[in-house]
C-alpha cells in the first residue's frame, strides 16, 4: 500500500508543478488553488508511504515520479525543447526509480 501511496503522490507533485506553471505567477485564481491542494495532497501522502517506506528511497522515488512526470508534460503541453540527452538523462531518473523500488 505505501508504494502506492508513494506513486499517487508523485502525480500530485506532478499536478502541483503543472498547476503551478498554468497560475501565471498565482495570478490565474483556479491554477492557484488548484496547485495548493495538489501539493497538500502530495505531501500528505508522501507522509503517509513514509511510515513504511525508507525516507531517502521514499524521497528519491516522490521526486523522481515529480521530476520526470513534469519534464514529459512540460515536453508534451508546453513543447518544451526536446534533445536525446534530455531525454537519455530523463531515462536514468526513470531507472533509478525503478531500481530504488526493486532494491531499495
Amino acid at each position: 500500500m505505501a508504494w502506492f501511496l508513494i506513486v499517487i503522490a508523485g502525480v500530485f507533485e506532478v499536478a502541483f508543478v503543472i498547476s503551478m506553471k498554468l497560475s501565471d505567477g498565482f495570478k490565474n485564481i483556479k491554477f492557484t488553488i488548484l496547485t495548493v491542494i495538489s501539493a497538500a495532497l502530495s505531501f500528505f501522502l508522501l507522509s503517509l508511504a513514509l511510515k513504511e517506506i525508507a525516507v531517502g528511497t521514499g524521497y528519491a522515488v516522490w521526486t523522481g515520479i515529480g521530476a520526470a512526470g513534469s519534464v514529459l508534460l512540460g515536453m508534451y503541453l508546453f513543447k518544451e525543447k526536446r534533445s536525446r540527452k534530455k531525454l537519455f538523462f530523463l531515462s536514468c531518473i526513470i531507472m533509478g526509480v525503478v531500481g530504488l523500488k526493486l532494491f531499495g
